[in-house]
């Protein structure tokens, strides 16, 4: 057995939101280096978005789907996750993973949250090549055992040498080994690139599962480019036949379950003639 780099998420959920307010955020970033540690699993890079989480990790697949799943256990305590499913993919060659830390890492971006990666203190964006970045805060032997148990709210032990902030989180650059991801990157132009990617639909279809519950027109518009190459051997919608626009919509429905109002959108099809369509199927 070796251990291999993997990329572990949970689907996002419709109605329940994990993390309400900053407290849950903390909550959920302490249970990161407590559980990795416990199960022998090292993060590379990772993101807490208010529905859903990523993880780039390396570790024995047997350790990795302990950590999620002892994660899940642990958000349970903020949320109802039982409808949280978890996805877990290896990650086979190093373009793909250079590709899933940028996708992990652009969630922000994605989400329509309004801030640049590195500002998102949520995930381990703020890391990499940043030279300049200070870390305020004490040790966990300073801490003292008594308090760690309290700030993490378990009775997972960290090293000694660990910094807890001033309102009780575990830096991330303790636990998180960016260096190997600098290494993997090269240099900052080439993670700026990756993390510029508008890729985000491609990644997740490849990747079998959705991270959201539904999607903007202006981003399922990638999806529509994607399938009119790959099924049709064109561009976009306008550069096929009538015919082939309505097989287009039929695929995203399957795959989206989308109303038949905004596959017209995007097809450029008549809705009423699309729902006609749609219900014969």
């Amino acid at each position: 057995m070796e251990k291999h780099y993997w990329h572990i998420c949970t689907d996002g959920l419709a109605r329940e939101i994990i993390f309400k307010d900053v407290k849950d955020y903390i909550f959920g970033m302490n249970g990161v280096p407590a559980l990795s540690l416990f199960y022998d699993v090292t993060v590379l890079a990772f993101c807490l978005m208010s529905n859903h989480v990523h993880f780039v990790v390396r570790g024995f697949e047997k350790g990795c789907k302990a950590f999620i799943t002892a994660y899940k256990k642990r958000l349970s305590l903020i949320a109802d996750t039982t409808l949280a499913n978890v996805c877990i993919k290896r990650i086979d060659t190093e373009d793909y993973l250079l590709r899933v830390i940028g996708y992990v890492l652009r969630n922000p971006v994605g989400a329509g949250i309004g801030v640049m990666p590195q500002f998102y203190r949520w995930s381990s964006a703020q890391l990499y090549f940043n030279k300049e970045r200070e870390v305020d805060g004490i040790t966990v032997e300073d801490v003292g055992t008594k308090k760690m148990r309290s700030i993490l709210r378990s009775h997972y032990q960290l090293p000694s040498d660990y910094i807890v902030t001033a309102d009780g989180m575990v830096d991330p650059s303790c636990y998180v080994d960016y260096r190997i991801v600098e290494r993997l990157f090269g240099h900052v132009g080439r993670m700026l690139y990756f993390l510029s990617r508008n890729d985000d639909m491609e990644m997740e279809l490849s990747e079998n599962h959705l991270s959201r519950s539904d999607y903007s027109d202006d981003e399922l518009a990638v999806s529509v480019r994607v399938i009119c190459r790959e099924k049709f051997g064109c561009q976009s919608p306008s550069d096929l036949s009538v015919e082939a626009r309505y097989s287009l919509a039929s695929i995203l429905r399957k795959r989206y379950g989308l109303s038949p109002k905004q596959l017209a959108r995007l097809t450029g099809t008549d809705p009423t003639l699309l729902r006609g369509i749609l219900l014969k199927k």
